[in-house]
């Protein structure tokens, strides 16, 4: 298993779009800031190459205002 972990502007159709660049098995944790103007995401997932994960890496890059950790 392999830890991502983001935050974001909290946004609902960005959230999803995040969820949606993982595969079915991959579990999300969830946590809004202090003041809820963010939320920080951490997603499990068995990669199976290094190559994968940076695949995963920059297709979250894709997503307005994300900062990938």
């Amino acid at each position: 298993d392999f830890t991502f972990k983001f935050i974001l502007p909290t946004n609902p159709e960005s959230l999803e779009q995040l969820k949606s660049g993982f595969g079915s098995s991959a579990r999300f944790k969830e946590r809004l800031s202090k003041k809820g103007n963010y939320v920080s995401v951490s997603a499990k997932e068995m990669m199976i190459s290094p190559d994968k994960v940076i695949e995963r890496y920059k297709e979250a890059a894709k997503i307005e205002g994300i900062i990938s950790l």
